[in-house]
């Protein structure tokens, strides 16, 4: 682990708020939600505000999905949401199947009093099927406007893992959340850090001093473990392939809120990059044939030396508070994910 990193690390175990950033492409997500706005200020956010949005999204996503509209889709999102539901077009279209449509269910609106003059944010929890009643999950959907004359669209959506506990947000006798600083040194990790200690743990194992912080588990040491399983595989190795993989939190906007318990939770993006070479092997071939999940964004079977395929993924986490005393036993967790791949390209000749 490179020096950058583990002061990055070392801050964020001992909660200052002069945390630092990896050496490697651990982008650091910004200090905000969401970007700063000029005036004119926007429509007040109130909990009925939120609740006429949501319903615009969902009523005109199902229509964009079902008559498979991509612009009228991509009009009501933004951020990893819109490229993860252009991706969705664009396999739907290289299967020849229809868009997945959803059904959303018992929605949850947690609003935040935010200042007037700033972008405004929400976060709904809503119980979604696919357009047939199948497939029910929890998901936590973020919504996002940063000008008065934009729409409120929905940049960013996780799956709640099956049989886990959603968590409990923290909410007023007057109805609203309250929204957490991305900097709030309260919590085990600051909110603004959770990805980067994710990308970290993802790309350099158990080993590494963040998971001191963070659970190990399938979205983060799994990542690893399959990754060196990938990198290991011998009929891979016998057919001259070599794969790296890249973790790195986004530019995109996080949305924090406070939990009952004096924790948090954070819904965020990463983006997963891998390059996939090859060198002649026993087969003395150049070419190889196209990943299942980069084939709906290349027109060839089959590439020839090398593959970069980009991925966007979107998580849901619970950061607890942070301890009086820390020894290593509280720690955050990834409750929620979803995503996929968003491109794939080979290197120009």
């Amino acid at each position: 682990m490179n020096k950058a990193v583990a002061s990055t690390l070392v801050a964020v175990l001992t909660i200052t708020a002069a945390a630092g950033c990896s050496g490697k492409p651990h982008r650091t997500v910004r200090a905000s939600p969401v970007a700063a706005e000029s005036s004119p200020p926007p429509e007040p956010l109130t909990p009925d505000v939120a609740a006429k949005a949501f319903h615009s999204f969902v009523n005109n996503d199902d229509v964009a999905r079902a008559s498979g509209d991509e612009r009228l889709a991509l009009w009501w999102t933004s951020e990893g949401q819109s490229q993860l539901t252009a991706a969705a077009f664009r396999r739907a279209v290289a299967a020849g199947d229809p868009v997945p449509r959803y059904h959303y269910a018992d929605p949850v609106l947690y609003v935040p009093h935010l200042l007037l003059t700033g972008p405004q944010w929400f976060v709904v929890s809503a119980r979604r099927t696919r357009a047939d009643g199948k497939d029910p999950h929890t998901v936590y959907m973020g919504f996002l406007r940063t000008k008065s004359v934009q729409r409120w669209r929905l940049s960013a959506l996780a799956v709640l893992d099956a049989k886990q506990k959603p968590p409990k947000i923290a909410v007023g006798s007057d109805g609203y959340a309250k929204a957490l600083a991305t900097f709030d040194n309260a919590l085990l990790i600051p909110p603004r850090l959770v990805p980067s200690i994710q990308a970290t743990l993802a790309e350099e194992g158990p080993q590494n001093v963040a998971a001191q912080v963070m659970r190990a588990g399938k979205y983060t040491t799994g990542y690893y473990a399959a990754d060196q399983k990938a990198m290991k595989n011998k009929k891979a190795k016998k057919a001259g392939l070599h794969s790296s993989v890249v973790y790195a939190a986004t530019s995109f906007p996080i949305f924090p809120l406070a939990t009952a318990d004096g924790g948090g939770m954070v819904l965020y993006a990463l983006s997963r990059d891998t390059v996939i070479t090859k060198t002649k092997g026993k087969d003395k071939s150049d070419h190889f044939p196209v990943p299942d999940d980069a084939a709906p964004f290349l027109t060839a079977k089959s590439v020839k030396s090398e593959i970069d395929i980009s991925q966007t993924m979107q998580y849901v986490a619970v950061v607890p508070a942070k301890p009086k005393k820390q020894d290593g036993t509280v720690k955050a967790q990834i409750v929620g994910a979803d995503g996929g791949t968003v491109k794939a390209a080979v290197p120009a000749k």
